[in-house]
C-alpha cells in the first residue's frame, strides 16, 4: 500500500502540471501555449537552469519520472517554484498547505521555506553545532519518520537518538551521567530546581529506553545487566519516541553550549 508522502506526490505532481498553468499562480513568463488544444496552457520552465542557478546541482526530473517522491525532493522543487515561478505567493501557498494537511504530512510551506510541524515553537534554531555529526542527521531522520516503511522509521529513530547523543557530549563534564547534569544545569539553573529535575530524569530515562530496554543503538541480544532488549517493531510507538527525544533535543539546541556552535 502506497504511504501519504506517496499519495500526496501523486496528487501533488498532477496538480503542479495540469492545474497550476492554468490557475493564474504562475508568472506568465513561464507558460506556454498549445496550438493545437485550443490554446490550453502548459509549464514552459527549463528547470535545469533554474536548479544549477540556485541549488548548483543538475534537476533531478522528478516531474517527469515515475519515481517516489522524497521530502528533500520536495523541498527544493517547492521552495524553487516559491521563489522563482509563482507570481500570488500567498494564493500558492494556501494551496499547498491544503494538500499538505489532507494527506496528513506533517510539512509546511512557510515564507517560501518547506518545515517540519511536528513540533511547535515559537523559537528558531539560529546556531549550527556540527553539520555532518548533527544537522544533517536530524534532517535526514525528519525525512525518514514519515515513511510508512519499518526499516525507515527505525533508522529515523537512530538517527535522532544519536543526534541527542552528540548534543549532550560536546558540553562538559566526565562522562555520561556528569555530561548530563552539566547540560540539566543549562535548562534549570541550578539543581534545586525543577527543571533541572525534569531534564536531568528525562535524559537518564532516555539512556535507559535506547541502551536497555530496546534494540535502538547496538545488536547484542543483552544489555550490560544481561537482560534482554526488547525488539523494536512497533511504528506507532517508534513514531512516539521520535518525536519525545525531538522535542528535548530541540530544547538542548537552544540551551546548549553555544561556544561549541557556529552562527547560522
Amino acid at each position: 500500500m502506497e504511504n501519504n508522502l506517496d499519495r500526496f506526490w501523486v496528487s501533488f505532481k498532477q496538480w503542479y502540471l495540469y492545474e497550476l498553468p492554468q490557475n493564474n499562480l504562475i508568472k506568465e513568463n513561464f507558460i506556454g501555449y498549445d496550438e493545437h488544444d485550443d490554446a490550453k496552457p502548459y509549464l514552459e520552465i527549463n528547470f535545469n537552469h533554474y536548479y544549477k542557478l540556485n541549488f548548483g546541482v543538475e534537476y533531478d526530473g522528478i516531474l517527469e519520472k515515475d519515481e517516489k517522491i522524497t521530502v528533500k525532493s520536495l523541498k527544493m522543487l517547492m521552495e524553487l517554484t516559491y521563489s522563482e515561478f509563482i507570481k500570488d505567493r500567498y494564493a500558492f501557498t494556501v494551496d499547498v498547505n491544503k494538500r499538505l494537511a489532507k494527506f496528513n504530512i506533517p510539512l509546511k510551506l512557510r515564507n517560501g521555506v518547506l518545515i517540519s510541524v511536528g513540533h511547535k515553537s515559537s523559537n528558531q534554531i539560529e546556531h549550527i553545532y556540527n553539520y555532518e555529526q548533527l544537522e544533517r542527521k536530524i534532517n535526514y531522520s525528519e525525512e525518514l519518520i514519515i515513511s510508512d516503511e519499518l526499516l525507515d522509521k527505525k533508522t529515523a529513530l537512530d538517527y535522532i537518538t544519536d543526534s541527542l547523543q552528540y548534543i549532550v557530549s560536546i558540553n562538559d563534564g566526565d562522562g555520561i551521567k556528569m555530561k548530563n547534569q552539566e547540560i540539566a544545569l543549562l535548562v534549570g539553573g541550578t539543581r534545586e530546581s525543577k527543571l533541572y529535575t525534569v531534564i536531568h530524569n528525562e535524559l537518564d530515562e532516555i539512556n535507559k529506553i535506547i541502551n536497555e530496554y530496546f534494540d535502538v543503538r547496538h545488536n547484542e541480544y543483552l544489555n550490560k545487566a544481561k537482560q534482554k532488549r526488547e525488539v523494536l517493531n512497533d511504528k506507532d510507538f517508534i513514531e512516539y519516541l521520535y518525536n519525545r527525544i525531538y522535542s528535548l533535543l530541540f530544547l538542548l539546541r537552544i540551551k546548549c553550549n553555544k561556544d561549541q556552535s557556529n552562527e547560522i
